[in-house]
Parts: C-alpha cells; structure tokens; sequence
C-alpha cells in the first residue's frame, strides 16, 4: 500500500493514477494515523510552498512522516513534493521544509519563469538520460549534495532529482513524463515490494 499525502497538491490523483497503472494499491493521507500502515509514501505538490508546509504542521504529518523516514519506508517527493524534502524555500522564507536534504529552494533564473515544458534530465547517479515534463518555478540549486540528476535552461542549472537513503525527490512530473516518467515510478513501486516482500 502506497500512501499519498493529500495536502492540496493539484496533482495528487494523477500521480494516484500513475501508481495505479504501475500496479500499486494507493491511499490517501490525511492525518498521522493513516502514515503507519503504509508500505511506501509519496508527497505530491502542484502548490505553493508555504501553503504545504504549513499545512504540514496543521495536520501533525510533519512528525509523522519524519518519523517514518527514519524508520526507513521509502517515500518520493515531486515538484514541491521534492521542494519540501530541503531545509526551505525562496517562495515562502519563513517556512520550514522536512530537512531531509540539506539546501535551501531557491527561484529560477531560467530565461522564462515558470519554467515550462519538456527539458532533459542529465544524471549523476543512476537515473537514466532523458526527457522529462517540467512545471515549476523554484528548484534546489544543482550543487547540492544528495543531487543525482541536474536540468538545465538558458544559463541556469538546477537539481531535478536528488535522493538520499530510502528518500527520493524529482522536480519533474513522472506522471506527465511518458515513457520515462512510467519507468521511474514503476521503479519506486517495484522497489517498495523488494523492500517489504517477507
């Protein structure tokens, strides 16, 4: 069972769309209770910030999905999903994000903000080269340390997916990736059965 955490995020039923065809059971969370029995977590986000973060703290889901990091169950953040997994963001200063990544999300200098559309995803790690759909604004700067794929537009460069341990983050949208985007997640799927099989 594959949690995804219901904050507001805009794309949070495309993204349970997405796990459904990759043959995952999903559910919706809302509050820390429902974070337990979840073999797996996602954290979706088409939103601001701020907004995200806050209703984090409103929930008491910032505890609980630390909690559940540290006990090792996987979990995928996208766009402001992944956003929220660094320290905070340009986009709402006063707010805190997980922590889980060291940095702070910076404003895009891309040459049009937001930045839009299909970009290539050159990986550190073992992500494969390709093309995926972007739709953001903001993004961790590319020298952070747990990046594992960068992006570039124009002069700026920026981390578009980071992980650390049991922790993924994409900027971009897998579930609007094609191919790609299948792939990464029916990765994320099938890496959660390994991790829990027995």
């Amino acid at each position: 069972m594959i949690g995804i955490v219901a904050l507001g995020a805009a794309n949070r039923r495309s993204i349970e769309a997405a796990l459904a065809r990759a043959g995952a059971a999903t559910r919706f969370i809302e509050k820390p209770s429902e974070v337990g029995p979840c073999d797996a977590l996602v954290l979706p986000g088409v939103a601001n910030f701020g907004y995200v973060a806050e209703e984090l703290d409103r929930t008491g889901l910032r505890p609980a999905l630390i909690e559940a990091i540290r006990f090792g169950i996987p979990l995928l953040g996208i766009c402001v999903g992944f956003q929220l997994l660094f320290e905070g963001s340009d986009e709402a200063p006063r707010a805190r994000g997980l922590g889980i990544f060291a940095g702070t999300v910076r404003r895009l200098r891309t040459p049009r903000v937001p930045h839009m559309g299909w970009n290539l995803v050159e990986p550190r790690g073992d992500l494969a080269r390709s093309w995926a759909y972007f739709a953001n604004a903001f993004a961790p700067d590319a020298s952070v340390p747990d990046a594992i794929a960068t992006t570039q537009d124009g002069d700026d460069t920026f981390a578009s997916a980071a992980m650390r341990g049991n922790v993924l983050g994409l900027q971009f949208h897998p579930e609007r990736s094609g191919a790609y985007g299948a792939a990464l997640i029916a990765s994320f799927v099938q890496s959660t059965a390994i991790t829990y099989a027995g």
